[in-house]
């Protein structure tokens, strides 16, 4: 059995499409990943433009110079040292009332580069982000909340959650009573107080995950003539005709296949995490994810977060294996099982939604939607079934676990029953 999966292997790996194929994604990934290091950007305390490296060891500084336990007597503290700053120079009153571009208006003419920059320390919106409603502006935000708003810190936080609620995706999404009883638990199961830092590395995990579609476009590639080869070069009537032909060669050749999916998944996990975690840091795994957005929901690490959303790439790429080896079983056509593959993981990407939620929600079911972390940790996306709720996350790791598991026994049985002509 052994010796046919590696024969197995050996013929996956030999094929001359497949191997061009895969090892230029492989490159693609690696060449996306360097540009990814070397056009991170950000302005420096002096107002320069930084670049690469230099913009990430920024980066960390300026995260490092706020790291820390968010208790209720820090963000008191903080916010007020923030309001002192940002009203030192203009009345509150002034800028509350005014519109967002009448009001960056006003602050820019009252500060210098220095202190307007201070006041649009990007940490500040982090922690002003439980008040802020619409597209209001840190120091908007500020000018509306009362000098002891900061006590209910944490309160805020559990607010903003009920008032994205209320939104409903924009007013396009109305969520069940299951849904929200779902989401305000899960926010009540987040542990206080939190804490803030440097991530970097994981954060730009999260924000890479898309790429995680080249990978299973290459594993289709790869894995679509598994059994429809056999078709078109007529080796199939020799196969199912041997004494193993329908039981261990079968058994063998869906191995294989499903090896090959893990290690090119792993190959590619190594690209893109290595070179995220080599260059913008490892460090920061064990904070809460709460440290990308306060409004997030889910009680995880950092590094809990990656993990689980590189898990769900995983399970999606044996999904799509699992339905390559199904279609290679059906059809003779190679274009339209690659195709179809193709069609499902890159252009439901393509499709308009015009705002209608309900179309969204089928459409975050597929790669290049789903694999997102704002849209799997942070934008309360949920399923009512009956009495109880599904988060998005949890239903893309049923779904292509299911389809794992229904079209690999389907590829198996097609090809066993095939009738050679």
């Amino acid at each position: 059995m052994l010796d046919l999966v590696r024969f197995e292997l050996k013929k996956l790996l030999v094929r001359r499409t497949s191997l061009i194929a895969c090892a230029g994604i492989l490159v693609m990934l690696c060449g996306i990943m360097t540009l990814n290091i070397v056009q991170t950007k950000t302005a420096s305390d002096a107002g320069e433009v930084l670049n690469g490296t230099a913009a990430i060891a920024h980066q960390k500084e300026k995260a490092a110079a706020h790291e820390g336990v968010l208790t209720v007597e820090r963000v008191q503290g903080e916010v007020a040292a923030y309001k002192a700053l940002a009203f030192s120079k203009v009345d509150p009153a002034d800028v509350a009332g005014l519109s967002d571009d009448a009001a960056y208006a006003l602050m820019k003419q009252a500060y210098d580069e220095d202190e307007f920059r201070a006041i649009y320390d990007s940490y500040y919106a982090y922690l002003l982000s439980p008040w802020k409603v619409g597209a209001l502006e840190p120091y908007q935000v500020a000018a509306q909340l009362d000098d002891d708003a900061a006590d209910g810190f944490y309160e805020a936080v559990a607010g903003k959650l009920q008032r994205t609620l209320d939104n409903g995706m924009g007013g396009t999404w109305t969520y069940s009573d299951v849904e929200r009883a779902y989401w305000t638990e899960k926010q009540g199961g987040v542990g206080e107080p939190l804490a803030y830092g440097y991530a970097g590395g994981w954060s730009d995990v999260l924000a890479c995950l898309g790429f995680f579609a080249f990978a299973m476009v290459a594993v289709c590639i790869a894995l679509t003539p598994m059994f429809s080869g056999e078709y078109q070069d007529r080796t199939d009537a020799v196969l199912l005709s041997s004494r193993y032909g329908r039981s261990k060669l079968v058994a063998a050749k869906i191995i294989a296949a499903l090896a090959f999916a893990t290690a090119y998944f792993a190959l590619a996990t190594l690209i893109i995490m290595g070179a995220a975690l080599a260059f913008f840091g490892a460090e920061g795994g064990d904070l809460p994810v709460q440290v990308l957005s306060l409004s997030i929901p889910y009680d995880l690490t950092m590094a809990e977060a990656t993990w689980t959303a590189v898990g769900i790439a995983y399970l999606m790429t044996l999904g799509f294996a699992g339905l390559t080896l199904l279609l290679s079983s059906k059809l003779r056509s190679q274009l339209a099982i690659f195709a179809t593959c193709a069609a499902l993981v890159f252009l439901t990407g393509m499709i308009p939604s015009g705002g209608n939620a309900v179309l969204l929600h089928a459409l975050y079911l597929f790669p290049i939607n789903g694999l997102n972390d704002q849209v799997l940790f942070n934008s309360l996306v949920s399923y009512p079934v009956g009495s109880f709720a599904i988060d998005l996350a949890s239903l893309l790791a049923c779904v292509y676990a299911l389809a794992l598991v229904l079209c690999v026994p389907l590829a198996a049985r097609a090809f066993r029953r095939h009738q050679v002509v």
